[in-house]
C-alpha cells in the first residue's frame, strides 16, 4: 500500500475505494456463478477468472493516473471475489464427505503459503526493482503458477472420473459409517443435499450470514491495514512483512488441527470458540510494542485464522449438502463481499479521519464477538443433523 500511495500521494481511504467497489460488485457476481460452478464445475470458470485477474496485475504496473488504477482494482477485485473465492470455496468440500475436514485442511496449505510467500517476495520486489516491477512480475506469476494445473487437474465431481466421495469405489459404498444417503437418488453422492428453496426456509442460513458477514468485513480490513499499522507503530517495512507472513504460514497449524478436530466435534461449537478467541487477539494487537509480541500475536491469530477459515467450509457443506453448495455460497456472497469491501474502505477513513486504527480496531473485537454468538445458536437443519450427530 504505502509504496502506491506515497508515489502518487493518494489516501489510503482513495487506495482502498476500488478495491471496496470491486468486492460488493463481486459478491453480486457470485450469485449467478454460483449455480454454473453445481452444473458445469469449475474448469472453464477458474481458468478464464484467474488469467483475467493476472491480466490486471499486470495492467496495474503501468498504471499513471488515479482513475487507471480505480478501474483495475475494481474490475480485479471483482472477479477475484466473485468467481475465484467463490469457486476455491467449494471444490474440495464437492468431493469428500467423512474425510471433508482434513481435505479442506490440506487444500488450504496452498493459500496458506502463498499468502505468507506472496508479500514477502512482493517486498523484496519493491525494494530491489521498485512496485512497478513487482506488479508485473506477480501478475505473470498468476499466469504461470496457476492456469495448467487448473485446466488439467479440475473436474467437477469425483463421479466424473468413476470415483465416489474420499476417493471410495462403488462396491465400497454401502461401507460408510457417516449414513449421509442423498435422498435424491443421485448416484455416488452419499449425504443429504438440501435444495436452495430449502435452505432458504432454515434460520440457520442467516445466522451463518451475520457471522462470516461480520467476519469479513474485520478480516478483510485487517489483511490490508496490518502492514501500514506495524509501519506506524514504528516496525520497520521488514519486520511489518514478516508479521504478516508468520501470520499467514501460522494459519496451517489451525487448519490441520481443526480439519481434523471436524471430523469429530461440531463445526458450530469450535468456530464459535475460535471467533471469542479472535476476538481476544485484537486487544493484544491495540498493544503491541515490538516486533517480538507483534510475531507472537500473529501466530496466536493465525492458528485461529487458519482453523476458521476450514470450518467456515466445512460447516456449510455439512450443514446443506454439496449438491447446490456453490448456488448456497453464492446467496451470501453479496452481504459478505459488501462487508469485505466496507470494512478496508471503513479503516482506512476511521485511520484518515482520526490518524490512527484504535477505534476501528476496538469495534473489529466486538463484531467478532457476536460473529461468535451467531454461530453458537445456529443449529443444523434436522435433516442434515440426524446423519451427523456430532453437529
Amino acid at each position: 500500500m504505502k509504496p502506491i500511495t506515497e508515489d502518487f500521494g493518494w489516501t489510503r481511504g482513495q487506495y482502498a475505494s476500488g478495491m471496496a467497489i470491486g468486492s460488493l460488485i463481486g459478491g453480486f457476481l457470485a450469485v449467478g456463478i454460483g449455480p454454473l460452478i453445481d452444473r458445469y464445475g469449475p474448469r472453464w470458470i477458474l481458468t478464464t477468472a484467474t488469467f483475467i485477474v493476472g491480466g490486471t496485475v499486470v495492467c496495474t504496473s503501468f498504471v499513471t493516473s488515479f482513475w487507471q488504477y480505480f478501474l483495475l482494482q475494481i474490475f480485479a477485485r471483482s472477479i477475484n471475489q466473485g468467481v475465484v473465492s467463490l469457486a476455491m470455496q467449494v471444490i474440495i468440500p464437492k468431493w469428500f464427505v467423512r474425510k471433508r475436514g482434513r481435505a479442506v485442511a490440506f487444500g488450504g496449505i496452498g493459500s496458506a503459503i502463498g499468502n505468507s510467500g506472496t508479500p514477502l517476495f512482493s517486498q523484496l520486489f519493491i525494494s530491489w526493482l521498485g512496485w512497478r516491477h513487482a506488479l508485473l512480475i506477480l501478475g505473470s506469476s498468476v499466469w504461470a503458477i496457476t492456469l495448467l494445473p487448473i485446466w488439467f487437474f479440475l473436474r467437477r465431481s469425483p463421479e466424473d472420473i468413476g470415483l465416489l466421495p474420499d476417493g471410495e469405489q462403488e462396491e465400497s459404498r454401502g461401507k460408510r459409517s457417516t449414513g449421509n444417503e442423498r435422498d435424491s437418488g443421485e448416484p455416488g453422492v452419499l449425504e443429504n443435499s438440501l435444495t436452495v428453496r430449502q435452505v432458504l426456509r432454515h434460520r440457520s442460513l442467516y445466522l451463518l450470514l451475520v457471522a462470516f458477514t461480520l467476519a469479513s468485513l474485520v478480516g478483510s480490513s485487517l489483511y490490508l491495514h496490518l502492514i501500514p499499522y506495524l509501519s506506524d507503530k514504528g516496525m520497520s517495512s521488514g519486520a511489518a512483512v514478516m508479521v504478516m507472513a508468520v501470520l499467514s504460514s501460522s494459519s496451517v497449524i489451525g487448519a490441520l488441527v481443526l480439519g481434523f478436530a471436524v471430523e469429530r466435534y461440531s463445526a458450530r461449537y469450535l468456530l464459535s470458540v475460535g471467533f471469542l478467541l479472535a476476538a481476544v487477539s485484537y486487544i493484544i494487537l491495540l498493544n503491541v510494542t515490538t516486533p517480538v509480541v507483534a510475531l507472537v500475536w500473529a501466530v496466536y491469530l493465525g492458528v485461529l485464522n487458519g482453523g476458521m477459515q476450514t470450518l467456515t467450509q466445512v460447516i456449510y457443506a455439512d450443514y446443506y449438502g454439496s449438491r447446490s453448495l456453490g448456488a448456497i455460497r453464492g446467496l451470501n456472497a453479496p452481504a459478505q463481499m459488501g462487508a469485505n469491501s466496507l470494512g478496508p474502505l471503513a479503516a482506512a477513513v476511521a485511520f484518515d479521519y482520526r490518524g490512527d486504527y484504535f477505534f476501528i480496531f476496538a469495534l473489529f473485537g466486538i463484531l467478532l464477538v457476536v460473529s461468535g454468538l451467531s454461530l453458537f445458536v445456529a443449529r443444523p437443519p434436522v435433516k442434515v443433523a440426524a446423519s451427523r450427530s456430532k453437529t
